[in-house]
């Protein structure tokens, strides 16, 4: 699933795989205020979740990424009108250009899948138990990547990331270029982040 393609006459990016993509690009900027947009398309990341605004910003602020060539994906569980019903993601395919969602919610994915978005699916890691059951639900994920939080502890996201067959994410307390190298080396293929000195890396 390479999620939807934007118009390249409008001066659009074709989306490549997620794969290709955040092993290129292993920094991905958590937007969670709009007063840091002009810091985010500023940066040097390639890949953007949107973690604020309302239906009405939504399609402007993905406009601006799309300005610098960042592939945007909405976390439709935080944005303020939509909710866990199928017609959230349906806003995001047709109401914006965005290239794809983050959501916790299976059904969710699911949908996205059918309107040729692409997916990432994010998870909370509270303690043991719920490590493993989590760990027991990435592989049937349909999701085409997923994402855990907190992502500072290196037993966790090597725990993880063994024998998964999609791509691992982490969020989460990644404050300082130390926890980016350290996520990475212990088996995640890209950290998210709302630091925007992070952005740079």
């Amino acid at each position: 699933m390479n999620g939807r393609y934007w118009n390249e006459k409008e001066g659009h990016n074709p989306m490549p795989s997620i794969v290709d993509l955040l092993n290129q690009f292993p920094v991905i900027a958590s937007l969670c205020e709009q007063d840091k947009v002009d810091d985010l398309i500023l940066s040097h990341v390639k890949i953007a979740v949107i973690m604020c605004g309302n239906l009405k910003d939504i399609p402007e602020i993905v406009n601006n990424c799309q300005s610098r060539r960042i592939h945007s994906f909405i976390y439709i569980d935080l944005i303020d009108g939509l909710s866990s019903r199928d017609g959230a993601v349906d806003f995001v395919r047709y109401f914006t250009t965005a290239d794809g969602i983050v959501t916790t919610k299976s059904n969710q994915v699911r949908r996205a899948h059918a309107l040729d978005l692409a997916c990432i699916q994010r998870y909370f890691v509270f303690d043991a138990i719920s490590q493993a059951n989590i760990k027991k639900q990435l592989d049937s994920s349909a999701a085409d990547a997923v994402e855990i939080l907190p992502g500072v502890i290196p037993g966790v996201t090597k725990y993880m990331a063994k024998g998964l067959n999609k791509p691992l994410i982490v969020g989460g307390f990644v404050n300082k270029k130390k926890d980016v190298e350290s996520a990475i080396a212990c088996g995640a293929t890209a950290i998210s982040t709302s630091l925007p000195e992070l952005w740079y890396l």
